[in-house]
């Protein structure tokens, strides 16, 4: 989680993409990601329920789950916005993570954490009527000087494949080994990759990698 201020976040962006800031201008943040430690309790949450699997987007449920709960308790008002939305309820999400310092948006269109490398994901941006903090007084480091060696030809390809194939979301799915050699080549934060069901998933969406990783796969 990476606290920010909203009026500083809506004044770096478009129209289309402002935050409602709950007639405080001051309102406080929260950017909330996730690392590996999301999966295994993802799939604790669909073996406590089965038929989970069955259901539209279960990871997105999952998360949404998840953060409605934890904010339940608190007293002052607040609203949420998930990464998933569409306008006019998105997020500029990998902005907002480099503006409030949470992760640098590299060149190579990765947020990098300074722990984590780019083994995080972006998932819901939580207003709380209460006062956030003051802006960051410089960007966040680069914390990988060797983006123009390591990650943007690996990321030109992945580019350069995906213009060949018309729907956005295909084009992903498609060619996603070339997005993963991508985030492969940062040397920030390996230890912290993600397992091979957990990438996979994450790029396809492919539920027959969630029955193997639960181990209700048929033969």
């Amino acid at each position: 989680m990476q606290p920010f201020q909203v009026a500083w976040y809506n004044r770096a962006v478009g129209e289309s993409f402002k935050l409602p800031d709950l007639g405080r201008s001051s309102a406080l943040g929260v950017l909330i990601g996730n690392t590996r430690a999301l999966w295994p309790r993802f799939l604790d949450w669909l073996r406590a329920s089965p038929r989970r699997l069955d259901e539209g987007h279960p990871l997105e449920r999952y998360v949404g789950e998840v953060v409605l709960q934890a904010l339940q308790p608190l007293a002052h008002r607040w609203e949420v916005r998930f990464a998933q939305e569409p306008p006019p309820r998105r997020v500029a999400m990998q902005r907002l993570a480099h503006l409030s310092g949470l992760g640098y948006l590299s060149p190579s269109h990765l947020n990098v954490h300074v722990l984590f490398g780019s083994w995080i994901a972006l998932r819901a941006a939580v207003l709380i009527d209460i006062d956030g903090p003051p802006r960051p007084s410089s960007e966040p480091p680069n914390p990988c000087p060797d983006c123009a060696r390591d990650c943007l030809p690996k990321f030109r390809h992945a580019v350069a494949a995906a213009r060949s194939t018309p729907e956005a979301h295909a084009a992903v799915e498609q060619h996603w080994r070339l997005w993963l050699s991508v985030r492969d080549a940062c040397p920030v934060g390996r230890e912290h990759r993600y397992s091979d069901d957990q990438i996979g998933y994450h790029y396809t969406k492919d539920r027959d990698r969630l029955k193997r990783a639960l181990g209700t796969a048929g033969p």
